[in-house]
């Protein structure tokens, strides 16, 4: 019986060393690596997918080390995710998840181009005169922001694209968030809570057309939407 359980744990030992040398051959390192989710057309692409390649170039079909692309990709602030997946004998697919452009927090010189979710992306180039002006609220810190700034920005970034381009910025009052589309016309969000469904709310108001001449509409509970005259909308649904 001893001998038999020495058998055992030996062929267990040797197939685990046979597999530790395997999986790191020549034989079996990425070759053919297909990224999803990337514009490579744009110099920030090119980096990144260099970057990926950088990163694949570490491991093999049998040995996917998933924690060194991770690494490898966290210099890039516009990256949400990055997952790796290999194909035996050669291959790997990489699936990107990028996050998008929401916001414009500070002015001019100072402008930072502020993701949906509130990361810093940088600067802003030609996205500063598209993209709505967070009004309010602290500097970012370690590379987000915070507090008041960051309840805007996350309204911002979950405007619908039908109205993207009818934003014109965000301030904080009392009331919570308020949104002012370039016509004049005042959104009260409230908190940052049920974004997405306030903005769907906010579209079915000002699609109606009986809708006449209006302050605001207050969002703050998007089942039951308020409308009112007026430029100080009060919060009460």
């Amino acid at each position: 019986m001893f001998t038999l359980i020495s058998l055992m744990v030996l062929g267990i030992t040797l197939i685990a060393l046979c597999w530790f040398v395997l999986r790191d051959l020549a034989v079996v390192e990425i070759r053919d690596l297909e990224i999803r989710g990337l514009d490579t057309g744009t110099p920030e692409g090119r980096q990144l997918a260099d970057a990926i390649e950088v990163a694949a170039g570490e491991m093999t079909t049998l040995h996917v080390k998933q924690e060194v692309l991770t690494e490898e990709v966290s210099r890039f602030p516009r990256v949400k995710s990055a997952e790796i997946e290999a194909d035996f004998p050669n291959g790997a697919t990489v699936i990107v998840t990028q996050r998008e452009n929401g916001s414009i927090f500070g002015e001019d010189e100072d402008a930072l181009l502020i993701a949906s979710d509130g990361t810093v992306l940088g600067s802003p180039g030609d996205q500063y005169e598209l993209l709505p002006l967070i009004g309010d609220g602290e500097p970012p810190k370690g590379g987000r922001l915070r507090g008041i700034a960051l309840e805007q920005a996350i309204v911002l970034g979950s405007a619908p694209t039908e109205l993207k381009t009818y934003v014109d910025r965000s301030d904080s009052t009392e009331n919570g968030v308020e949104v002012t589309l370039s016509n004049g016309l005042v959104l009260l969000f409230g908190g940052p809570e049920k974004a997405v469904e306030k903005w769907k709310a906010a579209a079915t108001v000002i699609a109606d057309p009986e809708l006449g001449d209006v302050g605001y509409v207050d969002l703050t509970v998007p089942m039951r939407p308020a409308v009112g005259i007026g430029t100080e909308p009060t919060g009460e649904g």
